[in-house]
């Protein structure tokens, strides 16, 4: 349980929070700072619920978010990862219809919240931002068909592992003398359902391919050491 001192320390961490600027596409709309509430959030915040009646847009200022669906006997769907300057529940907020995902913070995330009623209240006095919520919902698109593209056009658990990791290398790997770095700060089961696999599947597959010297696991980094060995496997 969180002490005085450490409620009063998030207090002041969150006020700043609200003075630092957050790009994203709705960062410059008129009126905007006056309205949202900037928050820290720690690692597994849960800031909405696929079903739930939208309460307004969640922008990812710093840190990652994962986004995913849940079938009716529980199994979980990753759909994709957010990264920052992105809205969260943003098709809900603005259709009014309940959110179709689940959003949870995957580290340390500045996010800022934007009530629906006041989100749209700005958006109808300042239209030019509707070009920037347009292109972020086409590129939320695009990552969900490319996602859908690597679950059901490849033929095996090793095959989506591969593209997965080979889209990461693309996204936000950096070289390093031991290979491309992956820190995506995700677990086995987590990385699991993205792919539609077992959490068994991808620490077998991971093993297999450490064997084959194509990636090496140190702590929570994956580094890719043979990309066109993957490539190979993933079919590139």
């Amino acid at each position: 349980m969180e002490s005085a001192q450490d409620l009063g320390d998030n207090e002041d961490a969150n006020r700043s929070a609200g003075q630092i600027h957050c790009n994203s596409p709705i960062s410059e709309l008129r009126g905007l700072d006056n309205l949202k509430v900037s928050k820290y959030h720690p690692r597994g915040s849960v800031l909405f619920v696929e079903g739930q009646r939208p309460r307004g847009v969640y922008v990812l200022c710093e840190g990652r978010a994962k986004v995913s669906i849940a079938s009716a006997d529980g199994k979980t769907l990753v759909l994709r990862i957010a990264h920052a300057g992105e809205l969260l529940g943003i098709n809900a907020t603005l259709t009014g219809q309940p959110y179709g995902a689940t959003a949870e913070t995957l580290e340390h995330c500045r996010i800022d919240f934007i009530a629906r009623e006041h989100l749209l209240k700005l958006l109808d006095r300042d239209k030019r931002i509707y070009v920037g919520v347009a292109q972020a919902l086409s590129l939320k698109l695009s990552s969900v068909v490319e996602h859908t593209r690597l679950l059901f056009l490849s033929q095996s658990s090793s095959e989506k592992l591969a593209r997965l990791l080979v889209k990461w290398c693309d996204e936000h790997g950096k070289r390093t003398a031991q290979g491309i770095q992956i820190t995506s700060g995700l677990t086995h089961e987590e990385m699991a359902q993205m792919i539609c696999a077992s959490r068994e599947t991808v620490t077998r597959v991971l093993s297999e391919f450490r064997r084959k010297h194509i990636v090496s696991l140190v702590d929570s980094s994956i580094f890719v050491r043979n990309r066109k060995a993957l490539e190979a496997v993933a079919r590139y």
